[in-house]
């Protein structure tokens, strides 16, 4: 017996319904992540290291939410004419979780080497991972508004944007590293945090793309 038209919006609907809610989980991560940025700034450490465990735990959490998501999805799928494009958001979103617990250990080996961050290194983390935040949410939104192209693709371009200035500091903080560390293994450190930050935008700019063109199939 074949799916009709309103069983397969249902199940687009509940795609949709437990992305977003996986896409708090995301936004409670990068939260943690800030706060850890914030924290290094005051030096303590022992916060620093209930952060990264709080944010690997939400990692871990969006991991086994989104294999829930996936058994799903390969239940309806057949049905699903989009189903291509939402296998690829699934998939993008672990990706940018996993990028920012990346980023989140990389800081967390920095606190127990005991080395202290400069000014200008942790004002372009503080300020790399307040724009992630805003990223997350304008996903979020992007889903939340899946059905409307016209707000979609004005979410999207702030995304893009958004992006683009976290490129900005991404080049301006690995010079940074260099200058401030030279070859020490801080610098290599800290430059993979940034580097994870960094992949982690380019992620989310690629999820939204694919938003913005599951919307026009709405």
């Amino acid at each position: 017996m074949g799916y009709q038209s309103s069983d397969v919006s249902l199940a687009e609907s509940s795609i949709v319904e437990k992305m977003v809610s996986i896409y708090r989980m995301l936004s409670d991560e990068v939260r943690e992540l800030n706060s850890m940025v914030r924290e290094f700034d005051i030096s303590q450490s022992l916060l620093v290291e209930k952060r990264y465990e709080r944010v690997r735990k939400i990692k871990n959490d969006i991991e086994g939410e989104s294999m829930n998501l996936m058994e799903y999805f390969v239940k309806v799928a057949e049905y699903i004419p989009s189903r291509e494009l939402y296998a690829t958001i699934i998939e993008g979103t672990i990706r940018i979780s996993e990028d920012l617990e990346a980023s989140a250990y990389r800081l967390y080996l920095v606190n127990k080497l005991g080395s202290r961050v400069s000014d200008r290194i942790f004002a372009i983390l503080s300020e790399v991972s307040r724009r992630a935040i805003t990223m997350v949410d304008l996903l979020s939104d992007m889903l939340r508004n899946v059905g409307s192209e016209r707000v979609v693709r004005s979410l999207y371009m702030e995304i893009s944007k958004l992006e683009d200035s976290i490129d900005e500091f991404y080049r301006e903080g690995g010079l940074e590293c260099v200058r401030t560390y030279g070859g020490s293994p801080e610098s290599l450190v800290l430059k993979e945090a940034l580097d994870k930050l960094e992949e982690a935008a380019d992620t989310a700019k690629r999820v939204a793309t694919y938003i913005w063109f599951l919307s026009s199939f709405k």
